[in-house]
């Protein structure tokens, strides 16, 4: 029995592939532009650059809670002053979304397409079999998750909804 993949042929995996493509490339230049340093929310509402490293504990704050410059909190004007949001949820959702984190996730979003660009490829030079069809047909359904991210994109195409 042959497995036959769903949704996707005849160029719109091409399409689907091009689009992640540069969907990961625009995420990646606006965190760059950003700072590679981690950022953290400091009370009350703002956001600040984190600690170095070797003083970051698992959430990327520092190990002691405080900021990096070792005031309780900071605010324009001050260092490593990022952003003031309007309440203490918000900055926490903008500092963990700092841009180390966005380019960590390009990396790991790039590593995912290549991987389905590479079984993609494999399969076309006959490489083909049952579990290696469905285990591509398990990597669209992946591209079609991460695309639906983007799905507010004027290029986003309905037909890739996973």
């Amino acid at each position: 029995m042959r497995f036959v993949r769903p949704g996707l042929h005849n160029g719109r995996v091409d399409e689907l592939v091009e689009f992640l493509r540069a969907r990961i490339a625009k995420d990646e230049q606006i965190a760059r532009a950003g700072s590679g340093a981690a950022w953290r929310p400091s009370p009350p509402g703002s956001v600040s650059i984190n600690a170095p490293a070797e003083k970051r504990g698992a959430d990327d704050r520092p190990a002691d809670g405080r900021a990096a410059d070792g005031a309780g909190s900071s605010g324009p004007g001050r260092p490593g002053f990022v952003a003031q949001a309007e309440n203490e949820g918000y900055a926490e959702h903008i500092a963990r979304h700092h841009p180390a984190r966005a380019l960590r996730d390009a990396a790991a979003k790039r590593l995912i397409l290549d991987e389905y660009v590479k079984a993609e490829w494999l399969l076309s030079s006959g490489h083909r079999g049952e579990a290696a069809e469905a285990a591509q047909a398990v990597r669209l359904t992946t591209l079609r998750a991460l695309a639906s991210a983007y799905a507010d994109h004027p290029a986003y195409r309905q037909e890739w909804r996973a």
